[in-house]
Formats: C-alpha cells, sequence, structure tokens
C-alpha cells in the first residue's frame, strides 16, 4: 500500500510538470512574439525620423551646394574682371603710368592720381581676399553636410538590415500560426479591418492579427475570420456599419496588404486577442488600439 501511495504521488508530481512545462511554452512564446513586435515597431520609427532627417539633410546640401557653386562663380567672375584690368595696365606700359601720374598741373593732382591707383589696387584685392574667404567657407559647409549625409545614410541602412533580420523571425514565427484563404470574402475583411484602423500598415495588420488570434481559440463565434468579424457584441466597425463606406476596394493598399500576408502568409504581429480604441486599455499600443 506504501509503495502505491508512492507511485500515485509520483505520477501526479510527473503530471504537474508537464502541464507546467506545456503552459510554458505559449507565454514563453508570447512574450517573444510582443518583444519581436515592439522591436519592429521601434525601428519603424527610428528609421521614419531618419528619414525626416536625410529629407531635410537632402534639401540642405542642395542649398550649401548652391551657395559654393554661387561663390565659385562670383570668385571667376572677380578674378577675370581684375585680370582684365591689369591687362590694361600693363598694356599702358611704364610710360602710361608716368604720364598717369605726373601729367598733371602740380604735385597735389600727383600724389591724388597715385592714392587712387593704390585705392584700386587695394579695393581689388580685399574684394578678392573676401570672396575667395566666402569660396572656402560655402566649400567647407558643403561638405560639413555631405559627411552628415553619409553618418545618417550609414544610420539608415544599419535600421533596416536589423528590421530586416526581425522581420525574417517574424516570418519565421508565422509559419507555425494557422492561415486562411479569404477568396470572395478579401473585400469584405479589408473593409471591416479598414473601419477599426487603416492608419499604416502595422495599425492594419494589429486589427486582423487580433481576428485571427480569435480563430485559433475558437472562443469567439466561430472558427473563421467572418464568422469572428460578423459574431455579435465583437467587431463595432461591422455591428455599428462604418465598414459599409470601405467596400469596393475603398481602402489602402497596405490594408489588404495586411490582411493577406495575415490570412494567407500566417504573419501575426502580436499573441493578443481584444483591443479598444485609445491607449489605456492594454498592454500594447499600435494604430491607436490598445491591446491585450
Amino acid at each position: 500500500m506504501k509503495h502505491h501511495n508512492i507511485f500515485r504521488w509520483g505520477a501526479c508530481l510527473m503530471a504537474a510538470v508537464l502541464v507546467l512545462a506545456i503552459s510554458a511554452v505559449p507565454v514563453h512564446a508570447d512574450t517573444d512574439l510582443v518583444a519581436l513586435t515592439e522591436s519592429i515597431t521601434k525601428l519603424n520609427d527610428e528609421i521614419g525620423a531618419l528619414g525626416t532627417q536625410l529629407n531635410a539633410t537632402n534639401q540642405e546640401l542642395a542649398d550649401k551646394t548652391a551657395d559654393y557653386l554661387q561663390a565659385k562663380s562670383q570668385l571667376k567672375a572677380k578674378k577675370q574682371a581684375m585680370g582684365q584690368r591689369m591687362r590694361a595696365m600693363y598694356m599702358m606700359g611704364n610710360d602710361g603710368y608716368m604720364q598717369f601720374l605726373f601729367g598733371s598741373d602740380n604735385i597735389g593732382e600727383t600724389f591724388s592720381n597715385l592714392d587712387n591707383m593704390r585705392s584700386v589696387v587695394r579695393a581689388d584685392t580685399n574684394m578678392l581676399a573676401s570672396y575667395v574667404e566666402t569660396a572656402a567657407r560655402a566649400k567647407a559647409d558643403q561638405k560639413a553636410v555631405q559627411k552628415k549625409q553619409r553618418e545618417l545614410t550609414a544610420q539608415q541602412n544599419e535600421l533596416n538590415k536589423k528590421l530586416e533580420e526581425e522581420q525574417k523571425k517574424l516570418q519565421e514565427y508565422a509559419a507555425n500560426n494557422k492561415t486562411e484563404n479569404p477568396g470572395d470574402q478579401l473585400d469584405f475583411i479589408c473593409a471591416v479591418v479598414a473601419a477599426e484602423c487603416n492608419s499604416s500598415y502595422e495599425g492594419s495588420l494589429a486589427v486582423i492579427s487580433c481576428v485571427m488570434n480569435r480563430v485559433d481559440s475558437g472562443k469567439w463565434g466561430g472558427t473563421d475570420a467572418v464568422s469572428v468579424l460578423t459574431a455579435p457584441g465583437q467587431f463595432a466597425a461591422y455591428l455599428d456599419g462604418p465598414y459599409k463606406r470601405y467596400l469596393g476596394g475603398k481602402y489602402p493598399d497596405y490594408v489588404k496588404k495586411a490582411v493577406i500576408d495575415c490570412m494567407v502568409g500566417g504573419v501575426r504581429s502580436h499573441p493578443y486577442q481584444s483591443f479598444r480604441s485609445g491607449s489605456s486599455y492594454g498592454v500594447w499600443n499600435c494604430g491607436g488600439n490598445s491591446y491585450r
């Protein structure tokens, strides 16, 4: 009897361990999926922010390049003008200089002519130096912006590489999710999804992911997307009728892509089965909805 009780106790302990082990697997997977989703969302936000900076930098570079080209053109014109003046003075020769300086009626006028010559030469020299400085500064500004552009592009490429890796992980995760061919119900499903969230691909994917998570559970009115979407007391976008204005393909292309990616490709962005508009309902937010 004692051995029998020990056997029964051991069997119960083993069963408990198995239950805990089995139940721990989806929890871990869900946690991984949430972290993966948050990582992808963050990367998309960072790439978008970098894109905005890069666009501004590209415009700044165009402006700096225009400034440099203008300064370079002005410097060239100034050099040409000085060259012409120098040639004219050279053609006058020493006799010409002497006649200009001393061909006056008195010594005062001679000194005045000398001062005028000095003033012209000094003005030309100062003006040329100013144009040289302006062109050099414009060139330095252009190089600084080009460096900034290269750095931003490198950061963007690195983030795109990380995003590609995270999306690959999401696709691997999706391989184990249930899929469904929407068939002739695709337009209806897209219309309901668009009515719930059509602000972005990520927002639409979050909605259809919730729908397919409910399909998997079998506890939300059916075992296919249409049954879940049209079940009583669930999706306001269907129940209240706003989905109708999106029928006939009147939704962004990325809504359709999100629906097909999720239903046919098995891609899902989260493990949650409920959401509400706003940001205070659940533990994860996307596209203006809060999920849990």
